[in-house]
């Protein structure tokens, strides 16, 4: 039989039991499971456990006095309470081992139960974290900023692990700096690329476990109440890390839960680079098409719906007026060549060009109109619209 070695039993008796009675049972307990085994009678084993219940992963009653029983269950809540004695008690219980059967076997069924109620626990926090982490992807998906991602991560990975101080360092320049945290004040420190546990996370691209800050050789500055830390890395972009007072806190499920949430903030990091390098290019080509001395109108397309022309610039105006903006393709556009080549081209990756003859404020003419899509933050579809007189390249 075994138990974990951190768990606690609380073996209770009534005050009117036997003096040595229950410190007998104790006392073999200890003996059998090698775990902690607290002795206390009546109204004080009572209260223990209302207050410490938590902390306790087995209550023994070594009684079936009815009013001892009853007490203890009323307050046992989910730490698992066996009875042992002769008599079936009146309230419901987790387990009954008759003495017949001896210390050792109630020490069997004590084992059995902490083992049923840590892998319960394990269970119920496993949901938690992936309750917690299925909020936050969708929380993730909608941030627009880096400093959204960074409130974002940092709250998952603080309400799905419930304990432990939470930093997300990101890199700038050769530098980490905590972009967020649930510290008790605002940090006002920053560390190179190659320092401390979390430049070693960022060097070798591997989750940390550390037991025990104060011993690991990385170790950069005295800092109150860290003992145990789990750093993980966020690809090329820092390291999310967890601290807590305690030593030995975190373990291979909580790093992974942590390495899941790292590899969502990293991807989500990535695709707000991704907008904001678009935005760029966007405002570029924006102020080129405004420049321009051809005619030139820009499209979008929403939800796959038709495309809208959203601006002109003065050269489209000058020749077609600015009657257009606003108005559906098939409405801004007199001819079916044109409404054909912006639906078409603006989901596609081509330019593609058709002649056509339009009436400008001039009278007609006729005119090349080349579409070039574009690629827009989103799921939106853009395009530009060049107009020109026929021309001959050499």
């Amino acid at each position: 039989m075994s138990a974990p070695d951190d768990a606690r039993v609380l073996v209770a008796v009534s005050a009117r039991a036997p003096a040595d009675l229950g410190s007998e049972v104790a006392a073999d307990l200890t003996a059998h499971l090698g775990v902690t085994v607290m002795h206390k009678r009546g109204g004080v084993a009572t209260e223990f456990l209302r207050e410490l219940g938590p902390t306790i992963d087995c209550v023994v009653c070594v009684s079936d006095n009815a009013d001892c029983v009853s007490n203890l269950q009323a307050v046992a809540d989910s730490v698992p309470l066996v009875v042992y004695g002769d008599e079936v008690p009146p309230v419901p219980v987790d387990e009954i081992v008759a003495t017949d059967g001896g210390t050792g076997m109630l020490a069997r069924r004590v084992a059995d139960r902490i083992g049923k109620m840590r892998k319960r626990d394990e269970l119920a926090e496993a949901n938690a974290k992936l309750s917690a982490l299925n909020e936050y992807t969708r929380e993730l998906t909608a941030c627009e900023t880096v400093d959204e991602v960074s409130d974002t991560v940092v709250s998952a990975v603080h309400d799905a692990l419930g304990h432990g101080r939470v930093v997300l360092a990101l890199r700038d320049g050769d530098a980490f700096y905590p972009y967020g945290h649930t510290l008790p004040s605002e940090p006002e420190v920053k560390l190179d690329v190659d320092e401390g546990i979390v430049g070693r996370t960022y060097q070798t691209g591997e989750t940390q476990i550390v037991d025990d800050y104060g011993d690991d050789p990385d170790h950069t500055r005295e800092v109150e109440g860290v003992h145990s830390v789990v750093s993980v890395p966020i690809g090329d972009r820092g390291v999310l890390q967890v601290t807590t007072d305690a030593e030995a806190a975190f373990d291979q499920r909580d790093a992974e839960f942590i390495e899941i949430v790292a590899a969502h903030t990293a991807e989500a990091l990535s695709r707000i680079q991704r907008e904001i390098d678009l935005r760029v290019e966007r405002d570029r080509l924006h102020a080129f098409f405004h420049g321009m001395r051809a005619a030139a109108v820009y499209v979008e397309s929403t939800d796959d719906r038709e495309p809208i022309v959203r601006e002109i610039n003065p050269a489209y105006e000058d020749l077609f007026g600015g009657e257009s903006v606003g108005k559906s393709v098939s409405e801004a556009f007199p001819t079916d060549a044109e409404r054909t080549l912006f639906t078409d081209c603006i989901t596609g990756d081509e330019v593609e060009e058709r002649q056509v003859t339009r009436e400008t404020l001039d009278g007609d003419r006729k005119l090349t109109v080349s579409v070039v899509p574009i690629s827009t933050p989103g799921p939106d579809r853009a395009a530009f619209g060049l107009y020109a007189a026929e021309v001959e390249f050499y």
